[in-house]
């Protein structure tokens, strides 16, 4: 559980980060609102866990409209009981991760931090063998709306490499050079 304790304090710092950008005090929900649509991911390669560990970073608003949509109810990131699960079922279909052997890897859902501007997703997948080989599909949101756009960079050792995700990808390498 390192990893969780590592992301709590990354979305903390992010938090703090952006406060300051709004000269320290947190926007109102209706300040929330925003034209763009796209996704931030990291993805580390932690090697004596071989797993990789993933933080997914969204706009709160579209999250709740998206798992709203697919319940066929309100759905609200701060009742956690009722929206991780409704979360975990979403990320297992629009965020997949193939092993080098092509088979799906399932997701381990670690935790959320949901604000005002951003909700992080922390998230992992047993990957033995590493990047090499692996290939990654990352269709979050697609179905909320046409030009999401979801970025993902990828980090094992020293190797670093970034992806673009637009809708009607399809799944691309996962090994940082």
């Amino acid at each position: 559980m390192k990893f969780a304790g590592y992301m709590l304090g990354l979305a903390l710092v992010a938090a703090c980060g952006l406060s300051a950008a709004h000269g320290g005090s947190v926007p109102a929900a209706g300040a929330a609102a925003h034209k763009f649509h796209t996704s931030f991911t990291e993805a580390d390669y932690n090697a004596p866990e071989r797993s990789l560990q993933i933080t997914l970073r969204t706009f709160p608003d579209d999250l709740e409209n998206v798992l709203g949509r697919r319940s066929g109810k309100a759905v609200r990131l701060d009742r956690k009981k009722e929206s991780e699960p409704l979360l975990v079922a979403y990320l297992q279909e629009t965020f997949q991760l193939k092993n080098a052997k092509g088979e799906i890897v399932k997701l381990s859902w670690v935790g959320m931090d949901a604000g005002v501007d951003s909700a992080w997703l922390y998230f992992e997948a047993s990957l033995p063998d590493g990047c090499a080989g692996a290939q990654l599909r990352n269709q979050f949101m697609f179905d909320l709306y046409d030009d999401q756009i979801n970025l993902v960079n990828v980090k094992q050792d020293d190797r670093k490499q970034s992806l673009t995700f637009k809708n009607g990808d399809t799944f691309q390498p996962l090994a940082p050079r």
